[in-house]
C-alpha cells in the first residue's frame, strides 16, 4: 500500500507544479527609455483608475484614429503577388501572435500615480482632443481620474539625459517661431533633481533655439511639464497648459467663478458693501433723532416736571445735610 501511496503523492505533486506553470503571473510592464504616454494621477482605487483610462482612451481614440481592428488591417497589408511568401507569412504571425493594444498600463512605483504608455506617435494631440471635448460638452467623463498629461519622451533622472531628451524635444516647439514658455516641475520619490538647477538648465536651453523665447508664468502659450518619478523622467511640451485647468478633468466640468475678496470686481463688490452698511448706519440714526424731536408736548412737560422735581429733591437733601451739621456742631 505504501508504494502506491507515494506514487499517488508524486502524481499530485506534478499536476500542482503543472498548474502553477499554467496559472503564472502576467508579465510585468516597467517605465522604459523612449516611452511616450499619458502620466494619470488619481485619489486612492488605482484598479478602478487604470479600467477608466482605458475607456476613457480607447472611446477617443477611435474618434480620431478609428478602431484597432482597422489600423491592423491596413498594416497587414502585402502584396499578394510577391514571391517571398514566407516572409509575408512571418509577418502575419509577428503581427497577430502578440495582443495588440494601443494602451499598457505601466508600473511607476509610486502611489496614486499612473503611467498608461500607449503606440500612437502623438498623445499630445489625444490628450488635446479629449480635454477641448469635456470643455465643450460640459461633461464629466471620469470618476477616478485627476489629471490626465500627455508625456512625450521619458528618460533616465540625470541631468545629462534629462538635457539630452529635451533639446530634441525643444526641437519640435521652440525652434522656429518665438513663443512665450513657462516650466512645471514635479518630483515624487527623488530628491536629487533640484528645481533651481533644472528650471535654470531647461530656460537656458529654450532661449539657445530661438532668442524671442519669453518666460510668462501666468498664460504661458507652451508650458514645459517635467515629472520626475524615482529614476524616471517624463517630458513633455503642452499648449494652453495652464488655461486648461493643468488637464485635470474635474476641474474642466466645473464653471469659474469670480473671487469676491480678490482684485478689481471683488473690491468693488466689498466697497459697495461697506457703502451700504455706513449709508444703513445713517439712517438709523437720523430716525432716532427724527422721534427724539418728534414727541408730543404732553411728553416734552411730563419730561420737564420730572427733570424740576428731581432739582428739588437734590436741594432738600443738601438742606437737610447743612442742618444737620449746625446742630452737631451746637452739642
Amino acid at each position: 500500500m505504501e508504494p502506491n501511496n507515494k506514487k499517488a503523492k508524486m502524481v499530485n505533486n506534478k499536476f500542482k507544479q503543472n498548474k502553477k506553470k499554467y496559472y503564472q503571473k502576467a508579465k510585468k510592464h516597467v517605465l522604459q527609455v523612449g516611452q511616450r504616454g499619458f502620466l494619470v494621477t488619481c485619489n486612492m482605487n488605482e484598479k478602478a483608475c487604470v479600467r477608466e483610462c482605458y475607456n476613457l482612451l480607447n472611446v477617443y481614440a477611435d474618434q480620431l484614429y478609428g478602431t484597432v481592428a482597422d489600423e491592423i488591417s491596413k498594416e497587414g497589408d502585402f502584396d499578394s503577388d510577391s514571391d517571398d511568401l514566407d516572409a509575408a507569412v512571418a509577418k502575419c504571425k509577428e503581427e497577430f501572435s502578440e495582443r495588440r493594444v494601443r494602451f499598457q498600463n505601466v508600473d511607476t512605483g509610486t502611489t496614486n500615480c499612473l503611467f498608461i504608455k500607449t503606440r500612437l506617435a502623438d498623445p499630445v494631440g489625444l490628450g488635446k482632443h479629449i480635454v477641448e471635448d469635456i470643455t465643450k460638452t460640459g461633461k464629466a467623463m471620469s470618476r477616478f481620474i485627476m489629471r490626465l498629461v500627455p508625456i512625450e519622451a521619458v528618460c533616465r533622472a540625470n541631468m545629462p539625459d534629462i538635457i539630452s531628451a529635451a533639446g530634441l524635444l525643444f526641437d519640435k516647439h521652440f525652434l522656429k517661431e518665438p513663443t512665450t514658455y513657462g516650466i512645471i516641475f514635479n518630483h515624487r520619490y527623488n530628491q536629487q533633481i533640484k528645481r533651481d538647477h533644472i528650471i535654470k538648465e531647461l530656460a537656458d536651453l529654450v532661449n539657445s533655439k530661438n532668442v524671442g523665447n519669453k518666460v510668462d508664468l501666468h498664460h504661458a502659450k507652451k508650458s514645459i511639464i517635467v515629472e520626475v518619478l524615482r529614476g524616471w523622467c517624463l517630458l513633455s511640451v503642452i499648449e494652453n497648459y495652464l488655461d486648461r485647468k493643468k488637464y485635470n478633468l474635474a476641474e474642466l466640468t466645473c464653471p469659474t467663478q469670480p473671487k469676491t475678496n480678490g482684485n478689481g470686481d471683488g473690491k468693488a463688490a466689498g466697497a459697495v458693501g461697506e457703502k451700504s452698511k455706513e449709508a444703513a448706519a445713517e439712517e438709523s440714526a437720523q430716525v432716532a433723532d427724527e422721534t427724539i424731536d418728534q414727541k408730543s408736548p404732553k411728553e416734552a412737560a411730563t419730561t420737564e416736571s420730572a427733570e424740576e422735581a428731581a432739582e428739588v429733591d437734590k436741594q432738600k437733601k443738601s438742606v437737610d445735610d447743612t442742618t444737620n451739621d449746625v446742630s452737631a456742631d451746637n452739642k
